[in-house]
């Protein structure tokens, strides 16, 4: 009983302390509710703790094929389900023939994939580029069809069906032309036998016994 007294103030102290010890967190771990603006430039890396370090602004479709995106500016427009969902307006210098498309900000969580801290500079953009008015009329079907992966696959089975196609052509031709040229020499060589039968039985037998005979 005579430890009460000081044990009740001691585990005060220690529940007290506890979660301001584990809230502590370094200066490169930040909330990105904090954070007003992001920048982000074409060839450079982002910053990395727990995984491997990525491309700052990656382009995904077809677009890609005809420009990328060199900076990028994307701000802070408050938070959605969490004060840590925050929701980002991106923006860039583009040609006419081009408007950005869906624009998806990803950062590394400082001690877990779940951590609402994320490491400071860990911040890259996932973006698409669609075409406008100008760039339908410039680039047309085109934009969606050239250099994709199927459209390659296509390329490469009409070309093994023509190749097969005119292989068997080129067999058929080649076997009537053959026929055609050793038809008149058999056909003169059937009426030639035939002629000596015709012209006397006794010569046609004679021969028949002398080949047996041999």
């Amino acid at each position: 009983m005579l430890l009460l007294p000081f044990l009740y103030p001691a585990l005060l102290t220690l529940f007290a302390f506890t979660p301001l010890t584990t809230a502590v967190k370094p200066k490169n771990a930040i909330l990105l509710s904090k954070v007003k603006t992001l920048t982000l430039r074409d060839n450079a890396k982002t910053s990395h703790r727990r995984v491997p370090a990525v491309p700052q602004l990656t382009c995904n479709g077809p677009g890609c094929r005809y420009y990328k995106v060199d900076v990028m500016r994307c701000t802070n427009q408050g938070s959605d389900y969490s004060s840590e969902d925050i929701q980002w307006s991106c923006t860039a210098n583009l040609p006419e023939e081009f408007k950005l498309g869906s624009t998806d900000v990803i950062c590394e969580g400082y001690d877990s994939k779940d951590d609402e801290y994320v490491l400071k500079g860990s911040c890259a953009v996932e973006y698409r580029l669609l075409l406008t008015e100008e760039g339908e009329a410039k680039y047309g079907k085109s934009f969606w069809d050239d250099g994709s992966g199927d459209s390659s696959v296509e390329k490469g089975m009409s070309l093994l069906f023509w190749l097969i196609f005119m292989g068997v052509l080129g067999w058929i031709l080649y076997s009537m032309l053959q026929n055609w040229r050793d038809g008149p020499a058999n056909h003169q060589a059937r009426r030639g036998g035939g002629g000596g039968g015709f012209g006397g039985w006794g010569g046609w037998r004679g021969g028949g016994w002398r080949r047996t005979r041999r």
